[in-house]
């Protein structure tokens, strides 16, 4: 199971990506001129990307966290 806090950060970070983005849209019907495309295009469209990346990342953290806490539990029984 990979290490609860490191899945509960990422949760917490996908939940707050997709809630930026409904409330992104929800300005789209107010502004709508050429500012707004150009703040999305520059700031908001990489942060899906990058947000993946690091929920991935964060995964594999917790796995690599949950390998060691196995690793030097065995060491410690085995001693």
């Amino acid at each position: 199971m990979p290490n609860s806090r490191v899945m509960a950060g990422a949760a917490r970070l996908n939940q707050s990506i997709r809630v930026l983005k409904d409330d992104w849209l929800i300005t789209e019907a107010t502004w709508g001129d050429v500012v707004r495309r150009r703040f999305e295009e520059r700031y908001l469209a990489p942060l899906g990307p990058a947000v993946d990346a690091a929920i991935i990342g964060m995964q594999k953290m917790a796995e690599v966290l949950d390998q060691v806490r196995r690793d030097c539990s065995d060491r410690s029984e085995s001693s």
